[in-house]
């Protein structure tokens, strides 16, 4: 992967350690690949591109996992905020935006080249089964609501970034919301999605070779663990089962990413990244939320204190990764 030279604030050296590589330069072993995932609900780097360019800046990733995407939200305008992270013309990003899940796209973008994967290059469907179990416990009005829209397919995308010598498969996913039991359509949407999920990454794994697991992306575990349990076990290569990265707010207490004060819900924990301990050690982390940072950490980075709030209810989560 390849770095800009970065500073950090003082928080951001308790919690996420600064890598210093210069951008064209290839990493040695043991340097870091830093992940950002996000469930921008829209369009943030069009809507809001200051602010979603400012929170970019301060994570300063090498690869950025982006979830429930307008389909229409311009993919130039994403390239040219990504861009800008870089210290000069020639390096340029490579994004790939999925084609399956109807409103909610799903953005893979790396410095490194990908290998596009063809199990997410088009429209992931739901199984004919778990289509009719939907269909028949789905109300007129839910069928009919296009939020909940099962045509467009899974909200997932995944691709294989090349970091020099290793390969390192990302999945980015949005599951389905809300639910308010065990056994409700959406919880049974949320484990088809997994499995499907599951099998694609098997089938991927069964045909090419890779160094590393990561996937991110909105969970919406409100009933339970269940989904993760079915992406987190260990897969039928050599490869040993995924673990979450245990992350928390800058005031090193707070765990929720989704925000939800001013609505009838609680604040919840709802995105994640998952990642193969075998290959991958997480080296530090961070839920970016600009509310609780000290004043001058604002200044340092150009941020705002109402800034996370302005760009949607969901927390981008930053990760820095060393390969094992």
């Amino acid at each position: 992967m390849r770095h800009s030279s970065r500073t950090a604030s003082a928080i951001l050296i308790l919690v996420i350690t600064s890598a210093c590589a210069t951008v064209g330069e290839p990493l040695e072993s043991d340097e870091e690949i830093r992940v950002l995932s996000w469930n921008i609900s829209g369009d943030a780097f069009v809507s809001e591109q200051q602010e979603f360019l400012s929170l970019l800046h301060w994570a300063d990733p090498d690869v950025v996992l982006l979830d429930e995407v307008n389909p229409s939200a311009s993919d130039e305008e994403l390239l040219k905020s990504l861009d800008a992270l870089g210290p000069g013309k020639d390096e340029t990003w490579t994004i790939n935006i999925g084609a399956s899940g109807g409103r909610q796209r799903t953005i893979v973008a790396s410095r490194a080249p990908q290998e596009s994967l063809p199990e997410f290059s088009s429209i992931v469907p739901y199984s004919d089964a778990d289509r009719r179990f939907l269909l028949k416990h789905m109300s007129s009005e839910e069928s009919a609501y296009s939020n909940y829209g099962i045509d467009g397919g899974i909200p997932v995308n995944g691709a294989i970034i090349l970091d020099d010598d290793r390969r390192l498969l990302v999945v980015i996913a949005d599951l389905q919301c809300c639910g308010d039991d065990q056994h409700s359509w959406q919880e049974y949407r949320r484990r088809a999605e997994v499995r499907e999920i599951r099998r694609l990454i098997e089938r991927i794994l069964q045909r090419t070779s890779v160094d590393g697991i990561l996937i991110a992306g909105d969970l919406n575990l409100v009933n339970g663990p269940t989904p993760m349990f079915v992406l987190s076990e260990p897969y039928s290569t050599a490869h040993v089962g995924l673990i979450a990265a245990n992350l928390y707010h800058p005031d090193g207490s707070t765990t929720w990413t989704w925000d939800g004060r001013r609505t009838p819900f609680p604040s919840s924990t709802l995105d994640y990244q998952l990642y193969s301990p075998q290959e991958l050690t997480m080296r530090s982390g961070l839920i970016l939320d600009t509310e609780s940072l000290p004043p001058e950490t604002l200044k340092q980075h150009g941020l705002e204190r109402g800034m996370s709030g302005r760009t949607g209810r969901h927390r981008p989560l930053v990760v820095e990764y060393r390969w094992n």
